[in-house]
């Protein structure tokens, strides 16, 4: 995802009204006076935000007729992304994916879920209504958890980062020039020594990037 579109996506997500009303069109879509009713807030208010977050993107909506009254718009949410974000003092990580899927996947794809494949294509081949959603509660609960493992693990990972940072920091911190530090700084976070993207993430000259490398390379790299 691109920077532009994440920082539209976390103007939304940060009003935590918006974020009640993001979590219950995750789970169906619905009018504004629904909305309204179930959340208890003013109906004015919803269609302020409702504005907001369609501009952005982030749901769609469509105009239904209704046979006892007047046409209804419906909102249904737009976007399947995961959001991390990572700060702390020489750390800081921000990466969203959009993970959206058709309904319909071939095999090859399927392939890709790993060890959930087989029971993914068991629940969804299911004829019984009620057995399909035994199967498909089951299976959530499972990936759930695995999730939650993958989670333990990154925080972990992440603690691990944090102290080599801040152990790279106290380096960093005894040379006095400031580009230099930028530079370094860089390489540590992204894993990159390319010169021509150096010098576009840091507003940097090229000719200035390139010195201060061969200087990296001679001394620490």
């Amino acid at each position: 995802m691109e920077e532009r579109e994440l920082d539209s996506v976390l103007q939304v997500i940060e009003n935590p009204v918006r974020r009640r009303i993001i979590k219950r069109l995750s789970q169906e879509s619905c009018y504004a006076l629904q909305l309204s009713k179930e959340l208890g807030l003013g109906q004015p208010l919803v269609a302020k935000h409702m504005s907001v977050m369609e501009k952005a993107g982030m749901v769609t909506s469509a105009v239904e007729t209704s046979p006892n009254g007047p046409e209804r718009r419906r909102y249904s949410l737009a976007k399947s992304i995961s959001i991390t974000m990572d700060l702390a003092p020489h750390l800081f990580n921000e990466r969203a994916i959009s993970f959206n899927m058709p309904s319909t996947k071939p095999k090859t794809d399927r392939e890709a879920e790993g060890a959930f494949g087989d029971r993914v294509r068991e629940a969804l081949a299911a004829a019984d209504e009620r057995e399909k959603l035994s199967l498909i509660s089951k299976v959530l609960g499972d990936v759930d958890t695995r999730i939650a493992l993958v989670e333990e693990e990154r925080v972990g990972l992440l603690s691990v980062k944090n102290e080599l940072m801040n152990e790279a920091a106290k380096i960093v911190a005894n040379l006095e020039d400031l580009d230099t530090r930028r530079v370094i700084f860089h390489i540590l976070e992204e894993h990159d020594r390319g010169v021509e993207r150096i010098s576009q993430s840091l507003d940097m000259r090229e000719m200035l990037v390139r010195s201060i490398l061969e200087a990296l390379d001679r001394e620490f790299f």
